[in-house]
């Protein structure tokens, strides 16, 4: 039997979230409610939940105060945010699973379902990533890469480049290693190109820190490891443009 935990301070919504339980995965053990960090903590205590389904506000704080007054975290975790941009970015960065309100009767299935097939796998130092990523006083964020045999956890500032491999994208980084993981490059590129990486071209995205030359005879741009990608016409001037500071 699957033990699961609801932190939610809107009625309206942990209703649905126990009615799609209910509905989806009627042999799971509710547990119960909670609407409070501190309501929270004692029913965690009390009933030693395998998955936890957080809304990020809570009435007298956020499930990440929740979580930092933890000594483990041995469940699985799926949180549930309306507008916490920031919040979505930290998920992202350490490949949380979350739900966005209003909540999807499809979505809420697939989350639930990646959150059964991890039970047994021991991957909550991604939980403790998140929260480090979480504060702002932090200036190297770390980005979590799952490959087909490993979990990789690492500073955004040792990625050089990223390189499309049809459905995988290849992370290279300034220590020569290289790491195929099974996701699009699509799938990082917000991501990425928000914290000081460009794309240059539909199947490349480079570390501006690690950018060297423009060579606008070839169009191509040169890294510090002095590899050479293709830059798209399109990219040329807001490349340009960002360098120039505008």
């Amino acid at each position: 039997m699957i033990n699961v935990l609801i932190l939610e301070d809107e009625v309206i919504y942990a209703d649905l979230i126990n009615s799609l339980l209910e509905k989806n995965f009627p042999d799971f053990i509710r547990k119960g409610i909670a609407g409070s960090v501190d309501d929270g903590i004692k029913l965690i205590r009390e009933t030693n939940p395998d998955i936890l389904i957080c809304d990020i506000e809570l009435s007298d704080g956020t499930s990440f105060d929740l979580l930092r007054r933890l000594e483990n975290i041995p469940f699985q975790i799926i949180f549930i945010t309306a507008h916490n941009e920031f919040a979505v970015e930290a998920f992202r960065f350490c490949a949380v699973d979350y739900l966005l309100k209003p909540v999807q009767e499809s979505e809420f299935r697939i989350a639930v379902n990646k959150a059964i097939e991890r039970l047994n796998q021991k991957e909550l130092q991604h939980i403790r990533l998140m929260l480090e990523n979480l504060d702002k006083s932090n200036d190297t964020k770390r980005l979590v890469l799952r490959a087909a045999e490993q979990i990789h956890i690492v500073n955004i500032n040792e990625i050089v480049r990223c390189k499309a491999d049809n459905a995988y994208t290849t992370f290279f980084l300034t220590n020569n290693e290289s790491i195929l993981v099974s996701k699009g490059l699509k799938d990082y590129e917000e991501l990425l190109c928000n914290n000081g990486f460009f794309k240059v071209h539909q199947s490349h995205i480079v570390n501006l820190q690690y950018l060297r030359k423009i060579d606008k005879v070839s169009d191509e741009v040169v890294l510090s490891d002095r590899t050479r990608i293709p830059l798209s016409s399109r990219r040329k001037q807001p490349l340009l443009q960002i360098l120039n500071g505008n």
